[in-house]
């Protein structure tokens, strides 16, 4: 039986077709996984440790015993810069750990807690320059979701404008707010929390769930639970942060194995009042599978991962 699901967050059109997920696939090349680095160190990743000669000055280290241990640099290759008057801001790389062999499925809960505080120390200054509207944080994780080196890394840019899809999420949420007086958000974390089948952790400032609809089978969510900025996290936001990643990472390892994914911080622009209405959160998005010709073409989206079924794996 197919269902047709759409995406609150996002307004997205989802077929969901469950016995989809049983159809066959030729092996080929491209779907062989992408084996784990082995090595703490390698002499020619400009992200490791003793190969700083590589890479531009540090905007921000954080450093233990004379050691760094983790740093965002100036990317090299910037998606945008400030040569134009059309599109300008900064694009730097955030070195998630100093092990190069480090990644989200065996990085301590100490490392994610030091990356996120680079994190919010990146967003925060970089928000504050002029004529930014929107600092973008994102990470591509192996080759088939985006990443051009191995060594674990992240990205932050500042953006002159809102991207399309924060825009989005935002014209809907406002909508809502407009109609019924509530906040969609709080609806959602209200609905989610009183249902729990699709909550994988509820914590006393983060919600972790499964969407009943979205466009990516198997994605997850982490939904801020007061409408805090991200440069305002506290060090027990950190804290509880760094924990639900350590815990919801080895789930999907232990589910997954090393599965490509990507992440995607979104969050509030820098001059619109949305803190009535809008809620910070972060996309984690797995990369097993490609849109094909019929969501490309009819911008409708076909999932076949039971939410409830997947929520049963990961919970922490």
């Amino acid at each position: 039986m197919k269902e047709l699901r759409r995406d609150k967050i996002t307004d997205d059109l989802i077929i969901f077709a469950a016995d989809r997920i049983k159809r066959p696939h030729d092996k080929s090349s491209n779907q062989i996984e992408e084996s784990e680095e082995v090595g703490i160190y390698n002499e020619w990743c400009p992200f490791c440790r003793g190969n700083e000669k590589y890479t531009s000055e540090p905007t921000f280290e954080l450093r233990k015993d004379s050691e760094w241990y983790v740093k965002s640099v100036y990317n090299k290759f910037p998606i945008i810069d400030e040569s134009s008057s059309q599109i300008f801001g900064k694009h730097e790389v955030m070195v998630d750990t100093y092990r190069h062999n480090g990644s989200f499925y065996n990085m301590t809960e100490e490392e994610f807690e030091d990356m996120f505080i680079m994190f919010k120390n990146r967003y925060k200054s970089l928000i504050q320059e002029e004529k930014v509207e929107y600092v973008n944080i994102f990470k591509n994780f192996l080759r088939k979701a985006g990443a051009s080196l191995m060594h674990p890394h992240s990205q932050i840019m500042s953006m002159s404008l809102v991207p399309p899809e924060v825009q989005n999420e935002l014209n809907i949420a406002l909508k809502y707010y407009e109609e019924n007086a509530r906040s969609l958000y709080s609806d959602i974390i209200k609905e989610e929390s009183e249902f729990k089948n699709r909550v994988v952790y509820n914590g006393n400032s983060f919600l972790v769930i499964v969407p009943y609809a979205t466009k990516y089978s198997g994605e997850v969510r982490v939904i801020f639970k007061d409408n805090i900025k991200f440069e305002n996290l506290t060090d027990g936001d950190i804290k509880e942060l760094s924990y639900t990643f350590k815990k919801l990472f080895g789930n999907i390892y232990e589910m997954n194995g090393y599965m490509p994914f990507n992440l995607c911080f979104h969050t509030h622009p820098k001059n619109i009042d949305t803190e009535d209405y809008f809620n910070a959160h972060i996309h984690i998005i797995p990369r097993r599978f490609n849109f094909g010709g019929f969501e490309l073409g009819a911008d409708v989206h076909v999932s076949s991962i039971d939410a409830e079924e997947l929520t049963l794996a990961l919970r922490i």
